[in-house]
């Protein structure tokens, strides 16, 4: 498992979108359009995104690449509205 941690303005998505690429993978995120953009930001190209809504209806066992997700807290809260908390082992 590869699991970016960080604050704010480290770099955290620039590796998450190069990790992706690198291993010809896909990113799920809120805004695949954004995160496409983002990334030809970075000088990136060639990322493969979905949208969490699309992960559900293929389930991540459907898709025959390694998945990364972005911002873990958004995907929990997204899929799963009424958690009110979790813990992350980062080992």
């Amino acid at each position: 498992m590869f699991i970016v941690s960080g604050g704010k303005g480290t770099g955290k998505t620039r590796t998450l979108i190069a990790r992706t690429v690198a291993e010809e993978g896909v990113l799920v995120c809120t805004d695949p359009d954004a995160m496409r953009n983002r990334a030809h930001r970075y000088g990136i190209t060639g990322l493969n995104t979905i949208s969490y809504e699309e992960l559900y209806e293929r389930t991540a066992e459907n898709i025959d690449k390694p998945v990364f997700i972005h911002d873990i807290n958004a995907f929990i809260r997204h899929r799963f509205s009424g958690v009110q908390g979790y813990s992350v082992n980062t080992d």
